[in-house]
């Protein structure tokens, strides 16, 4: 990984004042040590629709702008999904090196998918992980701080931790949070704020008048599909859902909770209240389903980010009181960003299946009759074992004829042999480097494939307003906002400096403000 870094070129472009930004917020003061260092996640956050609401939004996003730097931070690779986000974030390294290539891949060893976060044993843990993340940083520096992740995500918990700390998620079966082992005061937490008492809640806007005047759409435009049982405009009646338990993700209550619980981890915990800083980690999910739903220029992606600079400003009027205005530090940024609506973008819509259905029907050509794909989840096809054992040269052919198939398919940009690509990161260059940084030389598909412009792709039984996993700027670029320890307060920020942030080195900012060895120091763990 130290060669990719140095390829990099590895450092926070000008991280002090850019066009816009009051050069007091990139002076902080030297003596300053935060007892509790927090990196939020809004999962699913676009830097282009952040820019778009910033003039609205006057609570928590607004103290941050008021507090700290907003650059603009930008993803390595075209990996720009859940898993090898979250993953990124926390081990400052992208697929290529992480092992995280996706949400999910199929393994050719178990001949079926497997989940970023769950072994084949089906228990939750990194273990697919190759590197240490921040957990692990504040084990080896066994100085007694500890390392929180909360999220509605498994993954989004378990991975900025890596194999040390205490990962905390909604597990909508039981109606609660729960993480790796029992932990009393979560238990404890559950049983004195049950979810349940939730689950006949109904969204329904702050505003409606003020939404159609700020977003300038209506409640029903052409593209929205609404979300785990949602339809697509207002109001959102979780007991009107299939399942009120798993609606919760695709509202503001989803995010409510998440906050709810940080708090309740701060007091369970102890964190921050010593002199050796503490890490917590809260990763905001609902933001992504509701982003996947109805889409970023929405009239529910108005009002839950209107919702979240509410619970965000509360959230941050707790730290004060909890830990001390000048004893904490945060990071806020994305573990990818997202395309605005396809039909805005003349682009459109493309299933896994249909592309699955493409690559074995390329394949059938050369090997004849039979099912030879195991899977064609973005970002890579892989072939199944069946097709795995035919004689290599059929195989080669095989593989020519699927990737002229998913290039001739309408919204694909790019199909290419993986094998082309992946591995020796360090010796390639341009659009070449960043393809490699998406590819695992052993657990990604033999080919990949990226979408063009406008073009995202979904599930036959999960229809999406809108989506990420690209190499386009809209899911690379997300915004990064620190407040650094020591900061001084400045006037407002209207809009990002000129810097640009690379997303690889967000691990290391949090692993210094925290005072650890930053995990890509730190030995391999397989």
């Amino acid at each position: 990984m130290k060669l990719i870094v140095s390829v990099l070129g590895l450092v926070v472009a000008g991280c002090g004042p850019g066009r816009g930004q009051d050069p007091a917020a990139s002076s902080p003061r030297t003596d300053a040590k935060p007892r509790l260092v927090v990196l939020l996640v809004v999962d699913q956050l676009p830097q282009w629709a952040f820019e778009r609401k910033r003039a609205h939004l006057t609570g928590g996003f607004d103290r941050l702008l008021r507090e700290g730097e907003w650059h603009t931070g930008q993803h390595p690779s075209p990996a720009t999904l859940t898993g090898p986000g979250h993953a990124l974030l926390g081990t400052g390294e992208p697929p290529a090196t992480s092992g995280i290539l996706a949400n999910e891949w199929w393994n050719r060893d178990a001949e079926r998918v497997v989940k970023s976060v769950e072994g084949l044993d089906g228990r939750r843990s990194a273990d697919w992980m190759r590197v240490p993340a921040l957990g692990d940083s504040i084990a080896v520096a066994r100085s007694g701080a500890k390392a929180v992740a909360v999220s509605l995500k498994d993954r989004a918990a378990i991975l900025p931790l890596g194999g040390a700390g205490i990962p905390i998620w909604y597990d909508k079966k039981a109606v609660g949070f729960t993480s790796t082992t029992p932990i009393a005061w979560l238990a404890e937490h559950n049983r004195a704020a049950p979810i349940s008492a939730h689950l006949r809640d109904v969204w329904t806007p702050l505003d409606p008048e003020k939404l159609a005047r700020m977003s300038g759409v209506t409640d029903a435009e052409p593209g929205e599909v609404g979300e785990k049982g949602f339809g697509p405009t207002f109001p959102h009646a979780l007991a009107e859902t299939e399942d009120p338990a798993d609606a919760v993700y695709a509202t503001p209550l989803g995010n409510q909770l998440v906050f709810d619980t940080a708090v309740a981890a701060i007091d369970g915990e102890h964190l921050g209240t010593d002199d050796t800083p503490d890490l917590l980690v809260i990763s905001l999910s609902a933001h992504d389903y509701v982003g996947h739903g109805w889409g970023h220029e929405s009239w529910e992606a108005w009002d839950v980010m209107l919702r979240l600079d509410e619970q965000l400003g509360r959230f941050l009027t707790t730290l004060d009181t909890k830990v001390g205005t000048d004893r904490w530090a945060m990071l806020v940024t994305s573990d990818h960003g997202a395309s605005p609506m396809p039909e805005r973008m003349n682009g459109g819509r493309i299933t896994f299946e249909s592309l699955e259905d493409a690559a074995n029907r390329a394949a059938v050509a050369e090997l004849g009759a039979g099912h030879w794909i195991g899977s064609a989840k973005y970002p890579s096809v892989y072939l199944n074992a069946a097709a795995r054992a035919k004689p290599a040269k059929e195989v080669a052919i095989a593989l020519k004829k699927i990737i002229f198939a998913l290039r001739s398919y309408p919204g694909i940009a790019r199909a290419e042999r993986t094998s082309d690509f992946a591995g020796r990161c360090e010796t390639r260059t341009g659009d070449a480097f960043s393809i490699c940084l998406m590819l695992d030389p052993e657990r990604s598909g033999e080919v990949f494939y990226l979408p063009a412009a406008g073009w995202i792709l979904e599930e036959e039984a999960e229809r999406l307003a809108t989506a990420h996993g690209s190499f386009h700027d809209y899911d690379r670029n997300v915004p990064v906002i620190m407040l650094p320890p020591g900061r001084r307060a400045h006037a407002p920020l209207a809009k990002p400096s000129a810097t640009t942030v690379q997303m690889v080195r967000i691990a290391t900012v949090v692993a210094r403000w925290l005072g650890v060895t930053p995990p890509g120091s730190l030995p391999r763990r397989k």
